[in-house]
């Protein structure tokens, strides 16, 4: 009885995929990340980021959008009392964002403008650190870091342009008595291909 209810569910849900209509999106973005809390003793300030990846949206005036990118953030970190003291905190991830949106504008395939809001949870785990300061490593890192993000689309034709903002879920350092999260501006400009 179980294999039967679970395989009408998989053939349910494969109908239900292929009847709805759906975008691929590849799709290459810039970004701006900080830290909530200036780290102690130190000063700092965002440097330009980039994501490359893509995502796949499902329906049209109501919308679910999951997507993967690969994720390059920066911060740049100057200590307070000697200006000497100066480096680069580069983190690479895997970021992977599942949004839900609403087309405000547009929505069906004979519109050439579109304009959406979108918002939902993103996760970014932590592949690769690259840093100035000798005393910080990937260990001193936490593994997934958490946020959520809000933006709006504008869709012309076959390309579209996503701004959005994430606010840091979990702290970025394992151990940060400031408890420091990721806060990021980020930009994406890619094609629409529908199916």
């Amino acid at each position: 009885m179980k294999r039967t209810l679970l395989t009408f569910a998989m053939v349910l849900g494969t109908f239900l995929f292929l009847q709805a209509q759906f975008e691929i999106k590849p799709t290459f973005g810039l970004n701006l990340s900080r830290l909530s809390n200036d780290p102690e003793n130190f000063n700092q300030s965002a440097r330009i980021g980039f994501q490359l990846g893509g995502s796949i949206q499902f329906g049209k005036k109501l919308y679910f959008e999951p997507g993967i990118f690969f994720t390059k953030m920066s911060t740049n970190l100057v200590h307070k009392n000697d200006t000497e003291i100066d480096f680069d905190n580069n983190i690479s991830a895997i970021r992977i964002p599942v949004f839900a949106g609403y087309q405000i504008i547009g929505g069906d395939e004979e519109n050439i403008f579109g304009l959406r809001v979108f918002g939902g949870p993103s996760m970014s785990w932590v592949t690769k650190i690259q840093t100035d300061d000798t005393d910080l490593d990937k260990e001193d890192f936490n593994n997934l870091i958490w946020g959520v993000d809000a933006g709006a689309g504008i869709d012309v034709w076959l390309l579209f342009l996503d701004i959005g903002h994430e606010w840091g879920l979990t702290q970025v350092f394992k151990e940060d008595p400031n408890e420091a999260k990721n806060h990021a501006w980020w930009w994406n400009l890619g094609i629409r291909l529908r199916f």
